[in-house]
């Protein structure tokens, strides 16, 4: 199996820290990327979601961007310091990670749910990289994935508006690329078995890459602070994705970015990757440059620029 940390975190404590930084993405004219209309095509999973719910803060959608650059425009200082910056495909590396997700041109590799799984002595041993999700309950921890896999028709993910839908370990298999965990929600209706089956899982399965969830339009909770910080004394791999950046104001998401960052500095999290993601599960934002960055590390995509 990939260790998905090879050439990932800086920080002080992993054996082979990143040595290099990508330059800027380069610019592709827009007539080169797909015609993709995301609310017709992408999301029609989530078409229940009535629209008087929707907030009026929805950004444009751009799915090949890092949502970030869009932020940097209302501020002068850096979101993120140069050194931590370390992910920045181009377009079109990402335009290619994109098609991992998609059942376009990959024959005879099935994209398919594995099965639910209580804890992980009865998961099998899969030869393939994984990538496990997590978060507190309703972070849009489901909806996140089920855009990630919404133009794969044999692959559903269950989206609920109850907190703490998911109970069990829920495994997907992308092609022959890598698996994808789909962990119970932590907080409210969390499941009874939940440090038995999802902490004894990461604790188990060291080299897998642990996504952690915040709400974007709410920020760092305390139980988001308080699960961060215990698979953080584990020196386990980390990454913090915000979601739901679509129903925040630009002005709240730019706070509540800089409340994770600076949560995620204060903690001293030497595993944490150094670079948030943002994305939104509605109308696609971030969601490619996510993409991207999970491919990466599980091997299936070659960035110019890292090794």
């Amino acid at each position: 199996m990939l260790c998905p940390t090879r050439v990932l975190l800086k920080c002080h404590h992993l054996v082979t820290p990143i040595v290099a930084v990508l330059p800027l993405a380069k610019q592709i004219p827009d007539h080169a990327l797909p015609s993709i209309s995301w609310t017709c095509k992408k999301y029609f999973h989530l078409t229940k979601v009535k629209r008087h719910e929707r907030k009026e803060f929805q950004p444009a959608s751009d799915l090949y961007t890092n949502p970030i650059d869009r932020l940097q425009s209302h501020v002068q200082t850096p979101l993120l310091p140069e050194s931590e910056y370390v992910f920045r495909p181009t377009k079109d590396e990402i335009v290619q990670a994109t098609k991992m997700f998609e059942p376009l041109n990959i024959k005879g590799r099935q994209f398919e749910f594995l099965g639910s799984y209580p804890n992980p002595h009865v998961m099998p041993d899969w030869d393939l990289p994984e990538v496990a999700f997590i978060g507190k309950s309703n972070v849009g921890k489901s909806s996140l994935l089920a855009a990630m896999f919404a133009q794969v028709p044999d692959v559903a993910v269950r989206c609920s508006s109850k907190p703490g839908h998911t109970k069990l370990m829920n495994v997907f298999r992308v092609g022959r690329y890598f698996n994808l965990v789909d962990m119970p929600g932590y907080g409210f209706n969390m499941p009874d078995h939940f440090e038995t089956s999802v902490e004894a899982y990461i604790k188990s399965r060291r080299n897998t890459m642990t996504f952690i969830l915040f709400d974007g339009s709410v920020g760092v909770t305390r139980n988001d602070q308080k699960y961060f910080n215990r698979y953080t004394t584990l020196n386990l791999p980390l990454c913090v994705v915000m979601t739901k950046i679509d129903k925040a104001h630009p002005s709240k998401l730019l706070r509540n970015l800089m409340k994770v960052m600076n949560f995620k500095e204060d903690s001293g999290a030497s595993s944490c990757f150094p670079q948030p993601f943002l994305v939104s599960s509605i109308n696609g934002e971030g969601l490619g440059y996510l993409q991207a960055f999970v491919a990466y590390i599980t091997g299936n995509l070659k960035i110019k620029g890292l090794s």
